[in-house]
């Protein structure tokens, strides 16, 4: 008898990731494991989740947008579940999620949530929104490989002896391979992208070896609080 094909709708998707733990998605690293995600908990290698389906393709090979929407969610101070923030983009996958996501999708995402979102196309234009962003998102075309990447960053951390802005990323494509905090109990070395102090360099150190044909930077700003009316 043929083996029964499984169901990649929306629902059996969401299930099925729903039971994974991301943090167990590891890979064997030398004399150690490596690990999805770093110290706080954000995604710093999609390539170790293959488990995690998106339409009828995985997040190793795809993946990067949805990844991109989680991590700039953390940075704004939201927890949401990496099941939870899949589903809400299957509706924009291209292709049933063969060639990841819609590049709308990702602002469209956050200013649901009320964010404010300013669009940058040239890195000089990046520059003046994202060193005081809450979250930030590059999109760029990469002009070496015929493919297209999303990756989170935070707003400025610091800067070059040139005074160039310093910024942290996560899933890049290019971070370094390094030794990252422990989980507690484990003795065994662990290893995640960037290592304990984060891939951190410029906007432009991170373009530099991609050499993008098109690039554009989603610089997110949490909601404004609404002043209370205070009484006399």
């Amino acid at each position: 008898m043929a083996e029964r094909r499984q169901s990649r709708s929306p629902v059996a998707n969401y299930l099925h990731n729903h039971s994974l733990c991301l943090e167990l998605q590891t890979a064997p690293w030398g004399t150690g494991l490596q690990l999805p995600v770093d110290g706080d908990g954000m995604i710093v290698d999609q390539r170790l989740l293959a488990g995690y389906r998106m339409g009828v393709t995985d997040s190793a090979a795809c993946g990067c947008g949805w990844i991109a929407c989680y991590n700039a969610l953390r940075l704004l101070g939201g927890r949401q579940r990496p099941e939870s923030v899949l589903k809400e983009l299957e509706r924009s996958l291209v292709l049933s999620g063969r060639m990841g996501t819609r590049t709308v999708a990702l602002p469209a995402f956050f200013l649901k949530r009320g964010c404010r979102v300013a669009v940058s196309f040239t890195l000089a234009g990046a520059e003046k929104q994202a060193p005081g962003a809450d979250a930030n998102i590059v999109y760029y075309l990469r002009g070496k490989h015929p493919s297209a990447h999303f990756v989170a960053f935070s707003g400025g951390v610091g800067k070059t002896p040139q005074g160039e802005t310093v910024y942290r990323f996560y899933n890049s494509l290019t971070a370094r391979l390094l030794p990252c905090r422990r989980p507690q109990g484990i003795e065994s070395p662990w290893y995640c992208a960037g290592g304990r102090r984060g891939d951190r360099r410029t906007l432009a150190a991170l373009l530099e070896p991609e050499a993008p044909l098109l690039k554009a930077v989603f610089s997110i700003y949490r909601p404004k609080q609404k002043a209370k009316s205070g009484g006399d």
